[in-house]
């Protein structure tokens, strides 16, 4: 009896670690982040093939933070302005994670 107890006691241990470290141990967030840690600065625009992406990734510079995105902007980038929002937000909850705030 007390080894069941020791090893289901055990395997919630393990578990419970693997379920409050998911920022360290997920390849999505892992993926999402490190897109959020590299993602375009300004002068690496031009060297954006894709005439879209490079659109959408300057409008987001210049746009996010300092104004609403126009109609046009919101139509032609929602897809991209929605990605780059969550890799944000991925990227700050996994910040305030390893400073022990979150």
């Amino acid at each position: 009896m007390k080894k069941i107890i020791l090893t289901l006691l055990f395997v919630f241990a393990i578990f419970s670690f693997s379920w409050t470290n998911a920022y360290f141990y997920n390849d999505y967030y892992a993926e999402s982040i490190s897109k959020f840690i590299n993602s375009p600065s300004k002068a690496d625009l031009e060297k954006i093939e894709d005439t879209r992406i490079r659109n959408c990734e300057r409008i987001y510079l210049i746009a996010t933070r300092r104004r609403e995105y126009t109609k046009v902007e919101k139509i032609l980038c929602s897809d991209i302005f929605q990605i780059k929002r969550q890799e944000e937000l991925d990227y700050m909850i996994y910040m305030l994670w390893n400073r022990g705030i979150y």
